[in-house]
């Protein structure tokens, strides 16, 4: 019988981080999460200021994970502690949060509530987290006990997290 530490999972488990020490560097890590095409995606950032989210590449790469299998359920998760500016900052986001409603929710947290949680983005198989919030060094993680843990971080407190970013305002 094999030792179950000899298995082909421990192996991925003792992977490094790589890491990154630009944010050109950040915003080719946080493509390659978009690209990868996993069924979810989660996101969190104080305010998404030093993210791509008006570069044409990035919200192209959006609109094809989208578009992947639109009947899914929503499976972008959103959550910043402050969405005021990112209407006018990220034109380009904004219309795909408008046009791909269906599969993005948005949500707003209290910094109070955040704690030691990092920006990021994540998905089931690898996920990018800045050191800083100017996202100027961090790295890519793919050990599945990390992003275990990355996620356990940020499940609780998406759930205390409040709707927000409508994907349209209305006018009176």
């Amino acid at each position: 019988m094999a030792d179950p530490g000899d298995g082909p999972a421990d192996v991925v488990d003792d992977l490094p981080d790589e890491p990154f020490e630009t944010r050109v560097e950040a915003h080719r890590a946080l493509l390659s999460v978009v690209a990868d095409q996993r069924p979810a995606m989660a996101w969190f950032s104080a305010d998404f200021r030093y993210w791509p989210l008006n570069d044409r590449g990035f919200i192209r790469a959006l609109e094809i994970w989208a578009l992947r299998d639109p009947n899914r359920p929503s499976a972008l998760r959103v959550l910043a502690v402050d969405w005021r500016d990112v209407r006018a900052r990220f034109p380009r986001f904004a219309a795909y949060r408008r046009d791909f409603s269906h599969v993005v929710e948005c949500r707003v947290i209290r910094a109070a509530l955040i704690a030691d949680l990092p920006e990021f983005a994540w998905t089931d198989s690898r996920a990018i987290v800045a050191h800083r919030p100017a996202w100027t060094s961090g790295k890519q993680i793919v050990a599945p006990a990390s992003l275990v843990a990355l996620w356990n971080g940020f499940e609780p407190v998406w759930e205390q997290a409040l709707p927000d970013f409508p994907a349209s305002v209305l006018g009176l």
